[in-house]
């Protein structure tokens, strides 16, 4: 059993390279194995209150919600062709109008699917598709934007080739095509695509430890403001601390082609994943990545740099079976620089710490109270500054079948 955790372990640490996982959560290799279940169906629904729903400093609107959506699950991992796939199909309706446009009701609706087959002894293929559509943003997704911005269809396709040339020695490939595009017409200057290609060329002196060196490139198509080239190259090392732990730590430098420009960054990415039998679970990551999100500013006015912080952590226990908590908070932090026509250097912070307890009433039926808070900081070297704080609480139930 050792043998297979171990080798399941190394297969996700070559899998799981930069440009192949949707989530920064994904950075460490995941921990035991996965499980296998027929479909599973779920019925949720929920009431809430927001004291911030249009997200501003002053002229505050607050409202009730309501929210509703329908899910169901699948996985398979015993066959040759492994398979899973989840979707959910909601929406949330606030009593009081969200936004400037009149929006009352947003949507909730998500679909992701992975697929892997092994294609001998020696080589495996896995693709992954992630398809989203919800105003909310998630800030382990690596193209997310720092704040809310009405209904956005957020998607990802990828595919990751690897194949081993001995016991220690292999090289993988990975491809993907992933974007963000608002339906308000306020944010659509935002809307953005990305093109990603990778190689990785890995050693595996021993059991719990790989090494890789890596060569990535990224290409950032905008609607509006300026396309980017990035070249990445990364040294990085995945270990399986324990049978309940696992880390991975990638540095290296990052070349930004942009609007004729060459700027060169630090690229670093690291991940912290602890499962205990107790019930006690730790996921985390960190990135630092020269980004190109919300850089236009208008018509010859685009920061080129914009380097981005994104840390988060989550940590969740159960108590015993019928109760559980979970706790969490992630930080999101921009810097804007190298400004046309005089536009000044400015940063934006984004942190959400996340609170939550669900029990069961009985196998099929359990609760929730999820609480969380948004604290955003907008700044600029001339000395304005935007703040805003979002508080946000939920109290739903869910049935199972």
């Amino acid at each position: 059993m050792k043998s297979l955790y171990l080798k399941s372990l190394c297969l996700l640490a070559l899998a799981a390279g930069k440009g192949f996982a949707l989530s920064l959560y994904d950075t460490a290799p995941t921990i035991g194995l996965p499980e296998s279940h027929a479909v599973r169906y779920s019925v949720s629904g929920s009431v809430g209150y927001d004291d911030n729903v249009n997200s501003q400093k002053t002229d505050k609107t607050s409202s009730l919600l309501l929210s509703a959506s329908l899910g169901a699950t699948y996985a398979d991992f015993e066959s040759a062709e492994k398979v899973s796939y989840s979707a959910n199909l909601g929406a949330t309706y606030y009593l009081k109008s969200a936004n400037s446009s009149g929006q009352k009701l947003f949507s909730n609706n998500s679909v992701s699917a992975t697929w892997s087959h092994k294609l001998n002894d020696m080589m495996d293929n896995s693709m992954s598709l992630s398809v989203r559509y919800t105003p909310e943003p998630d800030y382990a997704n690596g193209i997310s934007a720092a704040r809310r911005q009405g209904d956005c269809f957020n998607w990802s396709v990828s595919d990751s080739f690897s194949r081993a040339m001995d016991a220690r020695w292999s090289w993988s490939a990975n491809a993907s095509y992933s974007g963000n595009i608002y339906t308000n017409s306020t944010y659509q200057v935002d809307n953005r695509q990305y093109v990603n290609a990778g190689m990785s060329l890995s050693l595996r002196p021993g059991d719990l430890t790989s090494y890789s060196l890596s060569m990535s490139y990224r290409y950032d198509l905008r609607d509006y403001g300026y396309n980017s080239n990035n070249l990445s190259l990364t040294l990085g090392v995945n270990r399986s601390i324990d049978a309940f732990s696992s880390a991975n730590l990638s540095v290296g430098i990052q070349q930004k082609l942009i609007h004729g420009k060459q700027i060169w960054s630090p690229n670093v990415r690291a991940g912290y994943n602890r499962r205990v039998a107790e019930g006690l679970s730790v996921n985390s990551y960190l990135s630092l990545d020269n980004e190109n999100i919300d850089t236009y500013r208008g018509v010859g006015l685009n920061y080129l740099s914009n380097p981005t912080w994104r840390v988060g952590a989550n940590l969740s226990y159960s108590w015993h079976p019928e109760l559980s908590f979970t706790m969490g908070c992630s930080l999101l932090q921009s810097n804007y620089s190298r400004g046309e026509r005089g536009l000044g250097n400015s940063s934006r912070t984004t942190v959400t710490p996340t609170l939550g307890v669900s029990f069961k009433f009985t196998d099929r039926l359990s609760g929730h109270v999820n609480y969380n808070c948004t604290i955003s900081t907008s700044s600029n070297n001339g000395g304005g500054e935007y703040r805003y704080v979002r508080n946000h609480v939920t109290v739903g139930t869910s049935y199972s079948f």
